[in-house]
């Protein structure tokens, strides 16, 4: 069972609190000997679920099929991906990115790289054959978001919001989902919370609370991780706008 707390993932510059996870399995290596450590937040593998901050020195992967599904978002050093159809993609430092699970890649870095992940690997599907999408999505962090649902007015305390969202990513089972979100200011009681989430601020301010003496303000460049069933309440003051990465388990 997981903990029903918020989970202020840091960024461990440096690899400043990882712990040795030791090398990678030499048949995942093409070259390189890669040491890697990590830390990790939310760990339930009753429902394939992780989320942490790993980092690896150089080394360049093998071509195969990525076994999870998975979000990133790169803290320090650059990652290439290329795609067994040739396609290549470059990430670097600030940016997010996601791979889909079955999709044939390898992965190489030229040097030392630190990450924020998020791992589902659904436990009552095997690898598909075909990936929910055909190649690895780089989130444009600068995308037009569209006009989408607001929280519950019955839990506000005081006026909606306007809220917009823009999809990058949907698992083959369509219970993991990636994207971007804005909120305008508003203020919600805490109620338990009905999904896992990563959230990754990009704008303003937001102070998260359980609705009694607890509570933490993230602002942009900061990550939490909220398990599902955690009493959280919402208020911002100024607008918003969030990488988020949800997973909402059926049944």
């Amino acid at each position: 069972m997981t903990s029903a707390r918020l989970m202020r993932m840091f960024p461990h510059a440096g690899g400043d609190g990882l712990e040795d996870w030791g090398t990678l399995s030499a048949a995942d290596v093409k070259s390189g000997s890669p040491k890697q450590r990590g830390r990790t937040y939310l760990d339930a593998p009753d429902i394939g679920l992780s989320a942490g901050v790993w980092d690896c020195t150089a080394f360049e992967g093998t071509m195969a099929p990525y076994s999870v599904d998975e979000f990133m978002i790169l803290l320090e050093g650059a990652v290439t991906v290329t795609e067994a159809n040739g396609r290549v993609t470059r990430v670097e430092a600030g940016e997010a990115f996601v791979i889909p699970r079955g999709l044939t890649c390898a992965w190489q870095q030229d040097g030392y790289v630190r990450k924020i992940f998020v791992i589902y690997q659904n436990p009552a599907l095997p690898v598909p054959q075909k990936p929910a999408a055909d190649h690895v999505l780089k989130l444009d962090l600068k995308a037009k978001l569209a006009p989408c649902a607001g929280p519950d007015p019955a839990l506000l305390n005081g006026a909606e919001p306007r809220c917009a969202e823009h999809g990058v990513y949907h698992d083959a089972s369509g219970q993991l989902t990636v994207g971007l979100w804005s909120a305008t200011p508003y203020d919600r009681k805490a109620t338990p919370f009905g999904r896992y989430e990563l959230m990754h601020f990009l704008d303003g301010q937001v102070d998260l609370h359980d609705g009694g003496t607890s509570g933490q303000a993230f602002q942009a460049g900061e990550t939490i991780f909220v398990p599902k069933g955690t009493p959280l309440g919402w208020r911002n003051t100024v607008d918003v706008k969030k990488i988020f990465v949800i997973l909402m388990p059926n049944g």
